[in-house]
């Protein structure tokens, strides 16, 4: 802008201006909705048979959108608005359009237009561990909640997949409530509201890990994360390695949540529980160094296992519901 370096911070925004600017108010009503006139961008990805980016008119059907792409017919759940955005369900999709208001009131997030589906044969809770402990990872280490919290939030959706039982669940709910409108930035709201989703958007699948051990289904990775590559460029993603003690020599002498804080914390006996099993690229110099501080040896870390196992399926499945308003 008059020959200076200029940052446009919301691109399409800017163009969305200047294609008003240029055809003018009336006309531009024209396209989409009334209450919301102009087109999006949307970038669908996960579970479809074609990523892509689409720009349409507001009020076009969220499912005409996810066919194009040639997502699931029937989906086993949609994040729509992206890694801080919100998951709605099949029901949802079909009654849903494209525009903030009708996202919303089926509980879901235009954002910044993320559309990612994935369809059945995938573990949802699977999934968004994938994507919480990512998420943990990107903190920048300026505050308490981001820095400590999302960890300990990725490491309790672990302990629910794991077979933590309702008390894990508790503690997962617990500290996610404890983050939100704490952080210095909105990265840990936006997580928050991530990991709340996944909670009340697959209620089924968690009374499967809560009560019967497992849903019976592999994680297959479907929603996208960086790529191996990015690892070299950025530390803030997982190494592909665990933190793991060794409980028949542990004694309890707590140093090694004092090094590494972000990924183990103290339970109520005073012996360690990890916060998170996998072990971030920027954390991996503390916990060798807990590792190797350990008096009673019982630390150790291990190569993180590319993809959950199936567990047996469970019987007697039925909605959990954590009896809150």
């Amino acid at each position: 802008m008059g020959g200076a370096p200029t940052l446009l911070s919301n691109a399409e925004t800017f163009a969305q201006l200047a294609v008003a600017a240029r055809i003018g108010p009336r006309r531009y009503g024209h396209s989409g909705l009334d209450s919301e006139p102009g087109t999006v961008l949307l970038t669908l990805s996960g579970a479809v048979a074609r990523p892509m980016v689409v720009e349409v008119p507001t009020g076009v059907p969220l499912r005409y959108v996810l066919q194009l792409a040639g997502a699931p017919p029937v989906p086993q759940g949609v994040l729509t608005g992206g890694y801080h955005g919100n998951w709605i369900d099949a029901a949802a999709v079909h009654d849903a359009v494209v525009s903030r208001a009708s996202l919303a009131a089926v509980g879901g997030a235009l954002g910044a237009g993320a559309i990612l589906p994935i369809g059945p044969e995938t573990c949802p809770l699977g999934e968004s561990l994938r994507v919480a402990s990512w998420l943990a990872a990107e903190t920048a280490g300026q505050c308490g909640p981001c820095r400590l919290g999302l960890p300990a939030a990725a490491g309790g959706l672990s302990d629910v997949l794991n077979g933590g039982g309702p008390a894990a669940l508790e503690a997962l709910r617990e500290v996610t409530q404890a983050v939100k409108g704490r952080g210095a930035c909105k990265h840990p709201d936006g997580s928050a509201r991530f990991f709340a989703s996944t909670l009340s958007a697959f209620t089924d699948d968690l009374a499967a890990h809560v009560l019967d051990g497992g849903c019976g289904r592999p994680t297959r990775g479907v929603l996208p994360l960086p790529a191996a590559g990015y690892q070299d460029a950025e530390e803030s993603i997982p190494s592909g390695e665990k933190l793991a003690v060794d409980w028949t020599l542990c004694q309890g002498h707590g140093l090694c949540a004092d090094i590494v804080p972000e990924l183990i914390r103290l339970g109520p006996d005073g012996y360690p529980a990890l916060a998170d099993a996998s072990v971030p690229m920027h954390l991996r110099g503390r916990a060798q160094r807990a590792v190797r501080r350990c008096p009673a040896l019982a630390l150790r870390i291990e190569q993180a296992p590319v993809e959950r196992p199936a567990l047996p399926p469970g019987t007697g499945r039925k909605a959990l519901d954590s009896g809150r308003g």
